[in-house]
């Protein structure tokens, strides 16, 4: 398969396609595995904790793995890494539809090994294809911030950056959708046809993305760590926005049965992926309508959008109905669109052109920290109060939000 020509200019509108339709499939994954997969763990006997336990461990990978993709990128090039990013993805999804399927016609034994309660046959085949994923997927994201970061001047970086972030909304957008229609199939048939996409796409991104200008990278000096005062205030934001927002999605599915008073698993799904839908629908419109036609500076956006994103959590604490449930989740998507590509270009722009690489491997890894650590917290608290994990939750984002007043966010200049 031949590549693109070197010389044609990188990060025009069809470089741009290929890498949204990648972030894009990814982010349908990510919608995929909690609206789809939550209300089948109980059905497949896995209790609240190990369901945690699952959609932390991928996580706990992706935050060594994106760091050294990152780095990777700027030898292997944005385009190498991207791709087997999303072969990697492909891999691990399909492994894990495929342990699922296992444990559903019962061909994977319930007895305990090792003496460990919790480490059944299924949940230990549900966790090497997780870790697994977490291995190969977290150099999808960084290739592509990178790359953006690469064709993408200074004032225009919010811009860029906010195109990435939009991504992960229309994934949250389609993945609902797709996963309805094709779970009236089969459960399991969204799983499939996500990575038989994620395949496609790395297909179409080896044969047409171009190649950026390569950076030249010292060979000396210190690497680019967590503890990097010039981006540990974004990665911490980016941290704390998925610690709060993942615990808070995977309680969802038990909030809406225990608390609103929803039976059913195809009723709980529907119901769950309206909310998300909800949410992921007004962060399309922002970041691509918004946030592409107003020059809005990360500095102020940062200061008000995690405590506003912090009320709109408390609301969902007193959701006892539908339409509650639903006006939160839009605000919830509201608040975020604001804040997660300002965090983004925040860093991006604390940097030098040939740190990007690595910049973007630790945004990708930040909320993967806070993805591990979410779930598993939530179950935790939600066994003990079912509406815990919103209060803890949203004065967590305010706290925050009112942090950023004491950052010095860098002020992205006038075209």
């Amino acid at each position: 398969m031949s590549n693109p020509s070197p010389t044609a200019a990188a990060g025009n509108n069809k470089d741009r396609l290929i890498l949204l339709a990648g972030l894009i499939t990814y982010g349908v994954g990510q919608t995929l595995l909690i609206v789809i997969f939550g209300p089948m763990a109980r059905e497949l006997g896995l209790s609240d904790v190990q369901f945690g336990a699952l959609i932390s461990s991928s996580n706990l990978v992706i935050i060594f793995s994106s760091p050294r993709w990152g780095l990777a990128s700027n030898n292997l090039g944005r385009r190498a890494v991207f791709v087997i990013g999303l072969l990697g993805f492909a891999a691990g999804y399909a492994g894990f539809a495929f342990g699922i399927q296992g444990g559903l016609w019962g061909w994977l034994g319930s007895s305990p090994l090792l003496g460990l309660t919790f480490a059944t046959p299924l949940f230990l085949l549900l966790l090497g294809a997780r870790l697994l994923y977490g291995v190969f997927a977290g150099a999808v994201q960084p290739a592509a911030s990178a790359y953006i970061a690469d064709t993408t001047d200074r004032a225009s970086r919010a811009k860029g950056m906010a195109l990435v972030a939009a991504s992960g909304g229309l994934g949250s957008i389609l993945g609902p959708v797709v996963g309805g229609l094709l779970a009236e199939i089969h459960p399991l048939a969204p799983f499939y046809v996500v990575a038989a996409f994620a395949v496609l796409v790395a297909i179409w991104a080896k044969a047409q993305l171009v190649e950026p200008q390569k950076h030249q990278v010292p060979d000396s000096g210190p690497k680019m760590k967590f503890t990097d005062r010039r981006v540990l205030p974004y990665l911490y934001g980016w941290f704390v926005i998925f610690l709060v927002f993942t615990g808070i999605q995977t309680v969802t599915a038990f909030f809406v049965e225990d608390r609103i008073g929803i039976s059913g698993e195809q009723a709980i799904i529907r119901i769950t992926s309206t909310a998300v839908f909800c949410m992921a629908i007004v962060t399309v419109i922002v970041q691509i309508g918004v946030m592409q036609l107003v020059k809005l500076q990360p500095r102020t956006l940062l200061r008000y959008s995690l405590i506003l994103f912090g009320f709109s959590i408390w609301i969902l604490s007193q959701a006892q109905t539908l339409p509650l449930l639903f006006i939160s989740y839009a605000l919830m998507g509201l608040t975020a669109s604001f804040a997660m590509p300002s965090l983004s270009a925040a860093a991006s722009l604390s940097v030098e052109a040939h740190e990007q690489g690595a910049a973007a491997g630790l945004i990708t890894a930040a909320p993967a920290v806070g993805m591990i650590f979410g779930p598993f917290l939530a179950a935790v608290f939600y066994n003990q109060n079912a509406l815990l994990p919103m209060y803890i939750g949203g004065a967590l984002m305010v706290l925050s939000g009112v942090a950023f007043w004491f950052v010095n966010t860098p002020i992205a200049p006038d075209n």
